[in-house]
């Protein structure tokens, strides 16, 4: 009997802690059970770009290995690391504060590929003639966290080993995996072979002040490089800041990034997002390359000296400050991608001239075949701009545009100035008007001044008026413009930079029927707006709503409109299809019926520059495709949490009810047994 009671006891004991254990668990976080996660997973992050454990510079050190460096040798006081050959091996996930000075060696960590290794670089110098200074060879991630107040140094060689070459060891920071710097002390980077901070996967930088000079690309990450809070300078014998693999994109929320680089300051493979901060650039090439797209919300960009200023297949302003010094367009929605596309727009190829070359040997009669720069059956290009302040000047260039699409430009807000000077085929705006584009302009205020020659204005679908006003003399750079209602409220004012003979303007308070005054230094004319997008002036040119072709010619209906003279090549001029017309056989097409440019004269093209190495360049067609599918980040990681954490609760309420059977089966079996 006794033992009958005692089975009953048992059975009704687990039954009770089985049912206990499953409302614990169900409801354990409204009872104040503390739940454990995952500080890194972007699923525990209000940000979509950084998780916690990104943005935490100043984690807990109290228990962490501790790593002196001494020249050749490496002390270390805990678990997880330990010397080898002149550096330091970190092995296992955890944290380490490092100090001192490697004469000739690396850090590496090569732990487990689930390991999250936390690094405190607390006044470390390192040295290392034939590898990277800091190599990741294997981790989930590593958080490379600066000490407040610490000053630490990476200077790698020029000339890499054997094995560094056969591992792909490319910067003098190199990571297989994810890479994380963080904190407030000091980092600098000097690299004599090739880049300066490498990762494979992503990158993110949210603190420190971090100092790169390279001998190719600056900053390199293959799948994305995200930055907040980080004072970031970049010397770079190539490009600055670099985002590698298909659809590999840069994300900027604040800081300050400082670049001087060679080629471009900032290309990508993927979007370019710039959501704060402040950028400042001297480029050899473009300013910012992105393949697909640039979009801005917030920040300052200054580009002091480039060729194209802001390069991609479709440019998204909607706030900030921008202001750009370019050799060539300023904003340029190209329609296409890779390195130097849009180059030598005269052309319409994608090579940008070398000053030194040789011009192209065009023996023979024969011109090499000239080719649009897009597809536009195949992508959509576009400039749209709903706020911020955009300032464009271009003092020297004879082909330049300041803002240029390939098909649409749009204007909804915004301040925008751009000055091009007088001296070529300069247009302030350039769209594709031969391609289905449209110019259009919904608010905003925008004084653009350039060549009326290349002049193109806002089209009548546009929801705001605007005027076009064309000089046949140009005026003087430091001229002011300004525009007046006819009680003399100044409505725009702009001192121009540039020698122009055309100015567009265009704000909220234009009415449609109102008259008002341009105002161009000492002269001044009253107009009258009849209609949404007219052109005005002593110099009328042909811009609104057609091409100004050298070929294919497309005229305003106005009888009082002349035509205006188009410029040679470049992806806006040519047939009225689009294409460019090929030259084969050594035969030019019958230009008998061309309309004569001003003054009967043609154009001067004596300063166009030839490719490089004195060849013809190839200028076949060259389409571009894109892949408009975008991710983001944390979504699935969310989503799988979840789904676990739902699996876990079923899982044990199962578990539970199958304990509860075995208990009660248990006991009646006993019970039997006992009789």
């Amino acid at each position: 009997m006794s033992t009958h009671k005692r089975i009953d006891f048992i059975c009704v004991a687990v039954l009770v802690v089985t049912l206990l254990l499953t409302v614990l668990f169900i409801n354990g976080e409204a009872l104040g059970i503390q739940k454990i996660v995952d500080e890194d997973a972007e699923a525990n992050s209000d940000s979509q770009y950084f998780t916690t454990g990104d943005c935490n510079g100043d984690w807990d050190s109290s228990g962490a290995t501790v790593i002196t460096l001494n020249g050749a040798t490496a002390k270390v006081s805990g678990p997880g690391a330990y010397g080898y050959d002149g550096g330091v091996v970190i092995s296992g996930g955890g944290t380490y504060v490092i100090s001192g000075e490697l004469s000739d060696g690396s850090i590496t960590v090569d732990a487990y590929s689930s390991s999250k290794v936390w690094i405190l670089l607390d006044g470390v110098t390192v040295n290392c003639s034939d590898d990277a200074c800091l190599i990741i060879d294997q981790a989930d991630k590593v958080f490379l966290t600066l000490a407040e107040g610490s000053e630490n140094c990476f200077i790698s060689g020029a000339e890499y080993s054997e094995d560094a070459l056969a591992d792909n060891t490319d910067g003098a920071i190199f990571a297989h995996d994810d890479l994380t710097i963080n904190g407030s002390g000091t980092l600098t980077v000097t690299a004599a072979y090739k880049h300066g901070i490498a990762a494979n996967d992503d990158l993110v930088i949210t603190g420190g002040s971090i100092t790169v000079e390279s001998a190719a690309d600056g900053i390199r990450a293959n799948d994305s490089l995200r930055i907040c809070n980080a004072d970031i300078t970049v010397t770079a014998g190539d490009d600055g800041v670099v985002t590698a693999n298909e659809s590999a994109y840069l994300y900027i929320e604040s800081g300050t990034l400082t670049i001087d680089a060679k080629d471009d300051a900032i290309h990508t493979t993927g979007d370019i997002t710039v959501d704060g901060g402040s950028i400042t650039i001297s480029a050899g090439d473009d300013g910012i390359h992105s393949d697909t797209a640039f979009a801005m919300t917030d920040g300052s960009i200054l580009i002091e000296d480039c060729y194209e200023g802001i390069e991609a297949i479709t440019i998204n302003i909607a706030g900030g400050d921008i202001t750009i010094y370019p050799g060539d367009d300023g904003l340029n929605a190209n329609g296409g991608s890779g390195d130097g596309f849009g180059m030598m727009g005269g052309f319409g190829v994608g090579m940008r001239p070398d000053e030194n070359a040789d011009a192209p040997d065009f023996a023979g009669g024969e011109l090499p075949e000239l080719s649009r720069n897009s597809d536009s059956e195949s992508e959509q290009t576009w400039v749209h701009i709903s706020g911020g302040t955009i300032t464009i000047v271009n003092e020297s260039a004879q082909d330049a545009d300041g803002i240029d699409s390939n098909g649409d430009i749009v204007i909804s807000g915004g301040v925008i100035r751009v000055s091009l000077t007088d001296n070529g085929s300069n247009s302030a705006l350039d769209y594709g008007s031969e391609n289905g584009g449209v110019c259009e302009i919904s608010g905003g205020e925008i004084v653009a001044c350039g060549s009326y020659a290349m002049a193109e204005g806002f089209d009548s679908t546009s929801e705001q008026c605007s005027i076009l006003y064309n000089l046949s003399e140009g005026a003087a750079a430091g001229t002011t413009v300004s525009l007046e209602d006819l009680d003399g409220n100044v409505l725009l004012r702009y001192e121009v930079p540039c020698s122009f003979s055309s100015v567009n303007l265009s704000c909220p308070a234009l009415e449609l029927g109102e008259s008002y005054r341009v105002v161009i230094g000492d002269s001044a004319e009253e107009i009258t707006l009849a209609e949404i997008a007219a052109s005005y002036g002593d110099a009328k040119s042909s811009g609104f709503g057609g091409t100004m072709n050298w070929g294919g010619m497309q005229q305003r209906g106005d009888a009082d409109s002349s035509a205006g003279f188009g410029g040679f090549g470049g992806h806006r001029r040519g047939s009225e299809d689009g294409t460019m017309p090929a030259f084969g056989g050594g035969e030019l097409p019958d230009m008998s019926g061309m309309p004569s440019p001003p003054d009967g004269e043609m154009p001067d093209m004596g300063d166009m520059p030839g490719p490089p190495d004195g060849e013809a360049p190839n200028m076949g067609g060259m389409p571009f495709t894109r892949d408009d599918s975008t991710e983001v980040e944390g979504t699935a990681e969310a989503a799988t949490e979840t789904a676990a954490y739902t699996q876990g609760t079923w899982l044990v309420f199962g578990l539970s009810a199958a304990a509860l059977v075995l208990a009660v089966a248990f006991a009646k079996i006993f019970r039997r047994r006992g009789k």
